[in-house]
């Protein structure tokens, strides 16, 4: 009787990420798709155009990227946790940010800028905002534009990849993810949970007084509220159990909430219980899906310069046949990014973190 309880009840999440097979790149993957399907239409219309796809205000967008940043939290906070390298840690995000973004930088002022500016080639490789833009982007700077008089007829001139602004607070999360262990408030899971609930009461402050604060304020309290979530699920992990009741629950509970200004924290918590179901609560038969190549970060970084030069192109007019070409091209342009930049780059994650080391020791015996 006892054994057939064990069997029946809900796995916890410490037990989920000790199984061999998840399916977290799936949910990766359709949280890209979430941001494209989006896109599709801001690209058609403009940003002054709300979304169609959108619930209470948030659109489908706005939502896969707050669950980036949920999954990111979670696996972080997990891989520093199981392997508290610092040098180890550092290396290891930047082989996963750097290499496709240096290569979609270089296509960028390379390749589309050329192509798709109004300027002649001469004026255009003299022009110094080229070498402007091409910074900005490595240092997540203002990503806003691209190169100079990029896609001038399109209903978004000027800018050559939308999606960008989210690596400089994906760059801030690595870095506070640090100080919390530095600190160590990531030993104690209740200092965790506290740090959330202050990141929750920030989140709401921060929006009581939108027009008095910089937009800058609204983003880093959005995605470091969604962070934070993760990573109080990855260190409350032994607590948390993959039930798809509870889930339902919670996403009931977020529908509740939708008129509220607590709608997007609810909102959190509905997408956390869909990540998990999702990443852990799929059937065995499913498996295969789980060996698929990880072409989210290609899909995000590179879908929206795709789907500008195909309106540019004059291919795709509306959102529908935007998303129809969009979506191959995409995940074409993800698969090679994947397969000959990200994934070759990311097993130099060890030999990158020894030459640091042996860098760092010459300089002491110096």
């Amino acid at each position: 009787m006892s054994t057939k309880l064990i069997q029946m009840r809900a796995p916890t999440l410490a037990e989920a990420l000790d199984q061999p097979v998840n399916f977290l790149t799936p949910v990766r993957l359709l949280m890209a798709l979430g941001v494209l399907l989006g896109h599709s239409f801001v690209v058609i219309s403009g940003s002054a155009v709300p979304e169609p796809l959108a619930l209470f205000n948030i659109t489908i967008s706005y939502a896969a990227v707050n669950g980036f940043f949920i999954l990111s939290g979670l696996l972080i906070t997990r891989s520093f946790d199981r392997r508290p390298d610092i040098v180890r840690f550092i290396s290891a995000r930047i082989l996963r940010l750097f290499p496709a973004l240096i290569a979609l930088s270089l296509a960028a002022v390379l390749i589309f800028g050329p192509m798709f500016t109004l300027l002649t080639p001469a004026a255009y490789f003299a022009d110094i905002s080229i070498w402007r833009y091409l910074c900005d982007v490595l240092t997540f700077g203002d990503t806003a534009g691209g190169p100079p008089q990029i896609y001038p007829h399109n209903a978004n001139a000027g800018e050559f990849s939308a999606s960008l602004w989210t690596l400089r607070y994906e760059a801030f999360a690595y870095g506070g993810t640090l100080i919390m262990a530095t600190l160590g408030l990531s030993r104690c899971r209740t200092r965790v949970l506290a740090v959330f609930v202050l990141s929750v009461i920030a989140f709401l402050g921060v929006r009581t007084v939108p027009d008095v604060l910089p937009s800058q304020f609204m983003d880093i309290t959005r995605l470091g509220m969604a962070y934070l979530l993760g990573a109080v699920l990855y260190l409350w992990r032994d607590c948390v159990r993959i039930n798809g009741w509870v889930a339902l629950g919670v996403i009931a509970l977020a529908f509740v909430f939708g008129p509220t200004s607590s709608y997007e924290i609810m909102l959190n918590f509905a997408l956390a219980a869909g990540v998990l179901m999702v990443g852990f609560g799929l059937p065995v038969w499913l498996a295969p899906l789980a060996r698929m190549p990880d072409l989210s970060y290609g899909i995000y970084i590179w879908q929206w310069p795709i789907m500008q030069s195909l309106y540019h192109l004059g291919f795709a007019r509306d959102p529908y046949t935007q998303m129809a070409l969009a979506l191959p091209i995409s995940a074409l342009f993800a698969a090679v990014s994947w397969y000959w930049i990200e994934k070759p780059a990311l097993r130099l994650k060890t030999p990158l973190a020894e030459w640091v080391r042996n860098r760092i020791k010459v300089r002491k015996i110096a």
